[in-house]
């Protein structure tokens, strides 16, 4: 606690590290029936599991898989050369949280799908150069000094003028913000001098796929053909899975922890009509549908299955407006039946 008397507060000792993120992305699947889509090691994180075979790719739920991410985002300003550019990167990353809407859920009728989690660490990239003092700074050097190493962290991902090192960018391992010395595990690949510049090494982003649209594809409440004609909807899984913070000797977090058991719930839009009013109030009255199958899309290699084959449905209130349409708005939760198999997702 501050006794110090005065009424300011005082320096106080720096807690543990920790980010977190969101990532909002079109689902793309990739074409190929044989291929991931787009954003694959993100949707593998997220499950935990990725089966590929003749047919289809399957993201498949996983109990305590711990292994993690580095996610980097590249902020562009249009300087030259990438002299302006910027980039942030959270180490250690996992995603527990996904949000899957379509429909009038999704983005003007495009599916979509938002990736959340935390991390261990965040840092940056910034701009700088190679410090003063080198003629020739030999192509083989894993470090040298920097006019200003606070413009880097560590993993950061950089270039020197054209150089990339092995062509992935160069990842910085220690930074030292006394002397501006920074080290690396990559050859520089050229001999460089001093005042070359030192900019974030951001690839041009490349995506395969094509958006689905919610003008094509079906809802089935018991999984067999039989169709029913829906607005949209939500799917989320809360994976509840965490990140130990709290190990003496540790600044950041040191592993992967499961916090609690997985929800899997959705959210579903419905017209009410005179021929399906009594198909969907008495499954929620029941609570007895089984065997939820949304399709995104219908082409062949270009469309995404959601299966959720026990789903409990809870109660919800009609929305019956003066004038217009009448609408509900049905909720429920995916249970598991031999475990970790309360959603599956497929591209297909």
């Amino acid at each position: 606690p501050d006794r110090s008397g005065f009424a300011d507060h005082m320096d106080r000792y720096i807690g543990r590290k920790g980010a977190s993120f969101d990532i909002t992305r079109l689902i793309l699947p990739s074409g190929s029936v044989t291929t991931e889509p787009d954003d694959d090691l993100l949707w593998q994180n997220a499950f935990g599991r990725l089966s590929i075979n003749a047919s289809s790719v399957e993201y498949i739920l996983a109990t305590a898989h711990d292994w993690a991410l580095t996610l980097r985002r590249a902020v562009r300003t249009g300087g030259g050369a990438g002299a302006a550019d910027m980039q942030e990167h959270i180490r250690g990353a996992i995603v527990n949280n996904v949000e899957i809407s379509w429909g009038d859920q999704g983005q003007n009728g495009l599916a979509t799908v938002k990736f959340a989690g935390i991390g261990k660490d965040w840092g940056w990239t910034g701009n700088t150069s190679v410090g003063s003092g080198y003629l020739n700074l030999s192509s083989a050097a894993t470090t040298f000094r920097t006019s200003s190493a606070r413009q880097l962290s560590v993993n950061s991902l950089f270039k020197v003028k054209t150089s990339t090192g092995g062509g992935s960018g160069i990842l910085i391992d220690t930074v030292n913000y006394t002397t501006n010395v920074v080290s690396f595990s990559e050859a520089l690949g050229t001999t460089l001098s001093s005042g070359r510049v030192i900019v974030p090494y951001n690839p041009t982003a490349t995506t395969a796929g094509q958006p689905l649209h919610a003008r094509i594809g079906f809802l089935s409440l018991d999984g067999s053909a039989t169709q029913i004609q829906h607005l949209g909807g939500r799917v989320t899984i809360d994976d509840h899975r965490g990140l130990l913070n709290e190990e003496v000797g540790f600044d950041s977090a040191s592993r992967v922890i499961r916090e609690n058991r997985r929800d899997v719930t959705g959210t579903f839009a419905f017209i009410l009509k005179k021929d399906e009013v009594g198909e969907l109030l008495g499954r929620m009255d029941r609570n007895n549908s089984r065997d939820v199958q949304i399709n995104i899309g219908d082409a062949a290699n270009k469309t995404m299955k959601i299966r959720m084959k026990d789903f409990e449905w809870d109660m919800s209130a009609l929305d019956i407006p003066d004038q217009g349409m009448t609408r509900i708005t049905m909720s429920g939760r995916a249970l598991g039946t031999l475990g970790n198999d309360s959603i599956k997702v497929r591209f297909m």
